[in-house]
């Protein structure tokens, strides 16, 4: 699904699967003040293949509400196995699970550039990454409340969270 230009579309129940594209947002792209409500759903088995959001990709401002989802064998070439937030990006993220994704660089979700969500009562559990397992924040400064990490691997740095470049993310209760 492409979301552009402040579109708002209402999702829930639905299952984005086996999805692939060769830039951004394997399963849902959402750009330019574009901000969705996507409920239960998951995002299963989709992959952007050399670039970034493997399960959702954020960029330009827009801001889902994406509330009690799961990202699960999400793949991405470089940035964001499940979720991508990128140049001023903010969803809120509430009661999601981060499952088996990979990345580059934050496999469960990737923050770039003043992009700042809120990511609350998540669980990041066996993501795989070069750096950032559960989340890899780059100038960002995302609120993390009542998360668990567990499991999440990386042969660099940060198998848990991997913040870098000025990124001061408030982390509480996690």
């Amino acid at each position: 699904m492409y979301n552009i230009d402040n579109s708002a579309p209402s999702i829930t129940n639905c299952i984005f699967l086996n999805n692939s594209v060769i830039n951004c947002g394997g399963g849902m792209f959402n750009q330019y003040s574009s901000s969705p409500t996507i409920i239960h759903c998951i995002f299963l088995n989709n992959s952007s293949g050399l670039d970034h959001g493997g399960g959702m990709s954020n960029e330009y401002s827009s801001s889902p509400n994406v509330t009690d989802c799961t990202f699960q064998n999400n793949s991405a070439g470089l940035y964001g196995g499940g979720i991508a937030n990128k140049t001023s990006a903010s969803p809120s993220i509430t009661s999601c699970t981060f499952l088996n994704n990979s990345a580059s660089c934050g496999s469960g979700v990737y923050n770039w550039r003043d992009s700042s969500p809120s990511i609350t009562n998540c669980t990041f559990l066996n993501n795989s990454a070069s750096s950032g397992g559960g989340i890899y924040n780059y100038q960002s400064s995302p609120n993390i409340t009542n998360c668990m990490f567990r499991n999440n691997n990386v042969v660099g740095y940060g198998g848990g969270m991997c913040n870098r470049y000025s990124s001061s993310p408030n982390v509480t209760n996690c």
